[in-house]
């Protein structure tokens, strides 16, 4: 980076004015690794779906998955018709949160379904309900990890609406000619424990043989090197810095929960919400998936909010969210920072941003 600095400096014969730095997920642990240790780099930082707790989202998270969903024989119980009845069940009973139907899944922390919701009859089976084993692994996809004792691993498990990004995360994708159908919470503890961990590649570790009990204490070496777990972002406030990081609520890959609580870790570390939003919000937009794309509002212009924050002093107070239908949008409304959420107003067209009030969670 101070090489890149150096060589545009060099090029364009006077110094950069602005500097910007944005990634997602991996990268967006990169971008909070930045804004913790060298925050003197940057003026806007940009994280999406950062991956910040990297040792225990690609380690103790999936292996708690993966055994969730094992079937015994090499795959998971779970399928894409699973998946679509879940989706469906889902949003007949959280499709509506804002106060008006959406088909999304808005505020999945507030949503209480639960997998039984979708069980199929006693004695049925078929493609639009869960069979015993599958509810019973959905019951575990959506419980926080913990050991024998009960003692908290891993704090963000699924939400309902991340369904529809469950494919290639807790069950085979569809083949791709780019990409190689993939179980990803199967394959990334094996890769990261024998890989990551230690200094020397280890022989032995995958998500099935996974010890909650023994084998978090042996992670702590690569906790150091690559978690960005830190809340101290004083330097960026500091200099005068701006932190927008979003999330998409659909994310089936890192749950849009773990950045609300890297969010209130900095809050409390900094001292509060009026203290921490002067440098950094946290926008969580509706039915988007790992980074992009998903069933919801997947069209909105946050490097422009970061830019005119950091050069105008344009605080973002909402980003607008849309969604196209065949080149038109289809359908807007705002998204708040955090913790502010959208509500339909009672009044006007529900497909337009206008009509939709910001609300306290308090009063909501």
């Amino acid at each position: 980076m101070l090489i890149a600095k150096a060589i545009t400096t060099h090029y364009y014969g006077k110094p950069i004015r602005y500097s910007y730095v944005a990634g997602n997920s991996k990268g967006g642990q990169g971008v909070l690794m930045e804004a913790q240790r060298f925050a003197e780099d940057f003026d806007g930082y940009m994280p999406s779906a950062p991956v910040y707790d990297y040792t225990g989202r690609n380690t103790i998270a999936p292996a708690w998955w993966t055994q969730a969903v094992y079937d015994g024989h090499g795959g998971s119980v779970l399928n894409a018709a699973a998946a679509q009845a879940i989706h469906k069940s889902v949003l007949e009973h959280c499709g509506a949160q804002a106060g008006v139907e959406e088909g999304l899944v808005t505020d999945p922390p507030s949503c209480r379904w639960q997998p039984e919701i979708t069980a199929c009859a006693s004695g049925s089976n078929g493609p639009d309900c869960l069979n015993a084993s599958q509810v019973a692994a959905v019951k575990r996809l959506m419980t926080p990890v913990t050991n024998s004792k009960g003692e908290l691993l891993y704090a963000y498990p699924y939400l309902p609406g991340t369904e529809t990004e469950w494919a290639g995360w807790n069950y085979l994708g569809t083949d791709n000619p780019a990409y190689p159908p993939r179980w990803a919470n199967s394959d990334l503890p094996r890769q990261y424990l024998r890989y990551f961990v230690d200094e020397k590649v280890r022989d032995h570790g995958d998500a099935l043989s996974f010890d909650f009990d023994r084998d978090p204490g042996s992670l702590g070496r690569s906790r150091k090197i690559y978690d960005a777990t830190s809340f101290d972002l004083r330097a960026v406030k500091a200099r005068g810095g701006k932190i927008l990081m979003w999330h998409g609520w659909a994310d089936g890959g890192v749950m849009a929960t773990s950045s609300i609580g890297y969010y209130e870790g900095v809050m409390k570390f900094i001292g509060g919400r009026k203290q921490t939003e002067v440098f950094f919000r946290l926008f969580l937009v509706p039915g988007v998936h790992h980074g992009g794309g998903g069933p919801g509002l997947i069209e909105f212009d946050a490097p422009t909010a970061l830019e005119n924050w950091v050069e105008k002093g344009q605080a973002p107070e909402k980003l607008i969210a849309c969604r196209l239908a065949n080149g038109s949008v289809e359908r807007c409304r705002p998204v708040f920072p955090y913790p502010v959420l959208a509500h339909y107003s009672g009044k006007g067209d529900p497909k337009q941003a206008e009509s939709f009030v910001p609300v306290e969670p308090s009063t909501h």
